[in-house]
Formats: structure tokens, sequence, C-alpha cells
């Protein structure tokens, strides 16, 4: 195995931070240099027009994506299934804030398995909330120093049962927590629950870093509901702050989390047994 590919879909960053951190352990492990290294960020429509090549045994592929109501994205879920593989070893990553990642995880791994990757490997991260704010704080700052500590850590452990397995064939298949038929996803479309105050300098930061398109430039910059995903990526990238959360069900439940989800929950590792 002598490369190694990154495909993630991260609107607030927080699953590429994780995913990097992750690879800077499964490269140290496998002896693999810098320049054997690729990302792909998935989280622009652009990107996700794309077709990659396939991988084959010589490829490891990380494959990451943020948790939305126990479930992937639905744009994140698409790409991924696009994917083709041929034996090739998969690392598989969620980042959740705080709450549960209840499907994803699972989901993860099937979409992966019918591509024809073989997980060695499964984690589930925390990372700042999307809801998030300083007003309303969930799971702040997250990954931190000691999660991504872990994740170096988990990179190491996944790269060292790489080169331990000689037939990738014979692994024992990953077991992850989740259920299937999973539960309901949360779909595309939202509340109008954004709002541009006149601090916005039309410099449309927040349309680049909306991953659903849903930015209407000729209208302020306000957020098109029914395409909005939820992510708040326009909300987090705003370098003047003029995107706000309005009062109303999404900064409810926001409130809600901050109250019934504030203990730090760990990092989850899974992996593969060997033959």
């Amino acid at each position: 195995m002598k490369k190694i590919t990154l495909v993630y879909f991260s609107p607030t960053k927080t699953t590429e931070t994780v995913l990097r951190a992750i690879t800077q352990g499964l490269a140290q492990s496998m002896e693999i240099s810098g320049a054997e290294i690729t990302a792909v960020n998935v989280t622009s429509p652009k990107i996700r027009g794309t077709i990659l090549a396939p991988f084959d045994d010589n490829d490891i592929v990380l494959l990451g994506a943020p948790v939305y109501g126990g479930r992937l994205p639905a744009d994140a879920s698409d790409f991924f299934k696009k994917l083709a593989a041929s034996n090739t070893p998969a690392i598989l990553i969620v980042v959740y804030g705080n709450r549960e990642y209840e499907d994803a995880l699972l989901e993860l791994k099937d979409v992966a398995s019918a591509c024809g990757f073989i997980p060695v490997s499964g984690a589930a991260f925390i990372g700042e909330h999307s809801f998030a704010s300083a007003q309303i704080p969930i799971a702040m700052n997250r990954p931190d120093e000691n999660d991504l500590k872990q994740a170096e850590d988990f990179g190491k452990k996944s790269g060292y049962l790489l080169k331990k397995t000689k037939d990738l064939k014979k692994i024992s298949a990953l077991e992850v927590p989740g259920k299937f038929p999973y539960k309901e996803g949360i779909g595309q479309g939202a509340p109008d629950f954004i709002k541009v105050t006149e601090l916005c300098t039309s410099c449309g930061i927040c349309a680049d870093a909306c991953p659903a398109e849903a930015i209407d430039a000729e209208k302020g910059f306000a957020a098109i509901a029914a395409e909005c995903i939820r992510c708040c990526a326009c909300i987090k990238a705003c370098p003047e702050q003029a995107r706000q959360m309005k009062d109303g069900p999404i900064k409810d439940t926001a409130r809600w989390l901050n109250e019934t989800c504030s203990t730090p929950k760990p990092v989850q590792t899974f992996f593969a047994a060997e033959p």
C-alpha cells in the first residue's frame, strides 16, 4: 500500500481536521511520505460533480463526514456511493456534535463495503456542533488537542493493523454501532432560521462556504430555505459575524442541546480483527 487518499465532506472543517490528524499517524506507521497523500474535499458541489479514478489494493482511503440527525449528510453519502474500489482498505470517520451518532457510522460502513472497500477501522469523534455559538456553546472548540492526539493514535493503530494483515480479504468484518433500517434523516430544506444583519459587506464568503448552493447573492445573500442543509457553514464562515440564527425552532434546538448534551463525550474507535 503506497498511497493515502482522504475523501471528506466537511462544511465547518471539523471532519477535515480530524482526518488530517489521523493521516499523520497512519502515514507514520505505514512509512508513507507526504507526496503520496491526496485530499479530496467533496464539500463543494463542483467537486461532487467529478468522478474519482477507481481505487485498488495499493491505496488506503479515509472516508469522513459529519453526522446530521444520526445519519450521513445526503450529499456526502451520494458522492461516496459513486466511488469504486477493489479490495481497498478503508478507514471510516464520522464527527458529531456531542449528542449521538446513531446510524451514521454503520451507514458509512455499508456504503464503503458496497463500493468494494474493505473497512478495517472506524471511529466517531466529537466536533463543535453546527448550531453552536458563543452564546449557545455546544461542544465548543472540539476537536481539541486531546481529540487530535487520539486521532493520530487511531491512525497509527490502523496502520499497524494493515501492516500485520497479509490478506485483507480474510480480515473479520468491522463491527460498528447502528441499526438497519437506518433512522430517517433530516433531508434537505429548513425553516427560515438565518438572518443577515447590516454588518454584511456582500463579500460572498458565505456563498463560497455553502455546500448546498443555498445562498442567494441577488437577495442580500439570504439563505434559500428549501435548499439549506442546516450545516451553518455560512454563519461560521462570515468574517463580519453578519449572519445570525433567528429565534425559532432551530435556535430552540440549539438551546436544548446546550442544556442536555453538555457532558463531553469520548472518542469511540473500532477495529476489524486480524484473521
